[in-house]
């Protein structure tokens, strides 16, 4: 069991395959593959970390929130506009 606050799903796109059951995985590369503006990708990317990540934690809510909250706050941070 990975400790508090660690990325149990790595933030990838392999990562978040491996994460998920076989229909999730279909779902997910539906949902990716028409994708082509690399920021509304990125927000797919996104959505279906947290979502294997919140699946990963299952009860954990606060090492969840440790996990990605850096990594969310981080992207915000890097998407900002000046």
């Amino acid at each position: 069991m990975a400790e508090s606050g660690t990325l149990r799903v790595p933030r990838s796109i392999n990562g978040i395959e491996h994460a998920l059951t076989y229909d999730e995985r279909a779902r997910f590369y539906a949902e990716l593959g028409p994708v082509e503006d690399p920021l509304d990708r990125e927000a797919v990317i996104t959505s279906w970390w947290l979502r294997a990540m919140s699946a990963a934690y299952g009860g954990d809510r606060s090492g969840y929130r440790a996990a990605v909250g850096p990594v969310l706050v981080a992207g915000r941070s890097v998407g900002a506009v000046a």
